[in-house]
C-alpha cells in the first residue's frame, strides 16, 4: 500500500509517496516549484537531487526543477510579442542569456493526493496573475506526479492561458538521472533524432544534422554532451535507455503536435549523472518560434513523460 507522508525539510514541507514493499518512493517540495528531491524505484535512487534546504535555495544546476514559461536559453533575455518588447533578467552571464524562465521556485499548492494499493498521485498547481513584467500574462501551470508499481513514474504538465490575449508558451523538466557512480560506465540509446547546431552562446543557428551516435545501445565513455535534439514529431513516445551498474532505466516523453518534440541531453562536468530534459520547444523559441506554443485565451497545452527501471 502506498502512503502519503509529510515532514519538514528546512523551511519547506516535503511530500513523499512511498511503498515500503516495492521500494518505490517520490519526494517533492511543492513550495519550491514542485521540485523532485528523490525518486526511488525498486529501492534504487535514480535522481541526483538536493540533500538539504540550503542546496535547494542555491539551486545550482537546476536539479529536477520545472521549466516555464520557457525552457533553455533566450537571447539577451529579450523577445517581442504582439508588438511589445519584453525582457527577462540575464541569469547566465557567460553567454548573456536568460535561462529556463522563472518557474523553478514558484510556490505551488497541492491540489490532489491519492494513495492506493499499487499506485499514488500528487498534483500541484501554480497560478500567475501576470504581475511579472517579463511575462505579464495570466496563466496557470499544473504538474501531476503518478507513481505506480506497473509503470514507475509518469509526470504530466498542464499549462492554461487565463489571459485575454494569446500568450507564448514553452515548458519542460530538468531531471538528472543516475544508474551508477560514473557516466563513463553507462550505455545509452537515443531515439531517432537530429542534433541542433548552435553558436558559441549555445543558441540555435537554424540548422539541424542527423545524429546516430547512440542509435543503438552504446557505452558513453568519454562522450561530452550538452545538446538539444530534435525528435520525430509524430504522435507517440520517444524513448531513451540508460544502462549502468545499478540497472536499466527507460525514459520516455510524449511527442506530437504541442508535445515534447525536443530533448536536451547534458552530462555535467562531474560525470555522475545524465540530464534528460523534455522540452516543448527549442532554445530561444520565443524569438525563433521553433516549437513555440501560441495559446489562445482559455486554451490548454499538456504533455507527459516518465521513467521506469529494472534493477540489476
Amino acid at each position: 500500500m502506498y502512503r502519503h507522508l509529510i515532514d519538514e525539510f528546512g523551511q519547506y514541507t516535503r511530500h513523499t509517496l512511498h511503498h515500503s514493499e516495492t521500494g518505490n518512493s517520490l519526494s517533492i517540495l511543492p513550495e519550491f516549484g514542485g521540485i523532485a528531491l528523490d525518486l526511488q524505484l525498486s529501492y534504487t535512487h535514480l535522481l541526483d537531487g538536493y540533500q538539504t534546504a540550503q542546496e535547494v535555495n542555491i539551486n545550482r544546476w537546476a536539479k529536477n526543477t520545472v521549466l516555464f514559461p520557457f525552457p533553455n536559453r533566450l537571447t539577451d533575455g529579450t523577445y517581442e510579442w504582439l508588438g511589445h518588447t519584453y525582457h527577462f533578467p540575464i541569469n547566465e552571464p557567460t553567454s548573456q542569456v536568460a535561462l529556463h524562465g522563472f518557474g523553478q521556485n514558484k510556490p505551488m499548492q497541492v491540489s490532489k493526493v491519492m494513495a492506493e494499493e499499487n499506485e499514488a498521485w500528487i498534483h500541484c498547481r501554480y497560478e500567475d496573475a501576470g504581475q511579472n513584467m517579463s511575462y505579464p500574462f495570466h496563466f496557470a501551470f499544473e504538474i501531476a506526479y503518478h507513481l505506480s508499481d506497473a509503470n514507475g513514474l509518469e509526470i504530466e504538465m498542464v499549462y492554461q492561458n487565463l489571459h485575454d490575449t494569446p500568450i507564448p508558451v514553452g515548458f519542460g523538466w530538468h531531471p538528472y538521472f543516475r544508474v551508477g557512480d560514473n557516466v563513463n560506465d553507462y550505455a545509452m540509446h537515443l531515439p531517432f533524432c537530429e542534433i541542433m547546431a548552435v553558436n558559441e552562446r549555445m543558441l540555435p543557428i537554424g540548422k539541424n544534422y542527423p545524429y546516430d551516435e547512440f542509435a543503438s545501445l552504446k557505452k558513453i565513455g568519454s562522450t561530452m554532451l550538452d545538446n538539444c535534439f530534435v525528435l520525430d514529431a509524430k504522435p507517440g513516445k520517444a524513448e531513451v535507455i540508460l544502462s549502468g551498474p545499478e540497472g536499466r532505466l527507460r525514459y520516455w516523453q510524449e511527442t506530437g503536435p504541442g508535445k515534447y518534440n525536443f530533448l536536451q541531453v547534458f552530462i555535467p562536468p562531474l560525470r555522475h549523472c545524465v540530464a534528460l530534459e523534455p522540452m516543448t520547444c527549442s532554445p530561444d523559441a520565443f524569438n525563433n518560434g521553433n516549437g513555440l506554443l501560441k495559446l489562445e485565451p482559455g486554451e490548454i497545452a499538456k504533455g507527459s513523460f516518465g521513467v521506469s527501471f529494472v534493477r540489476s
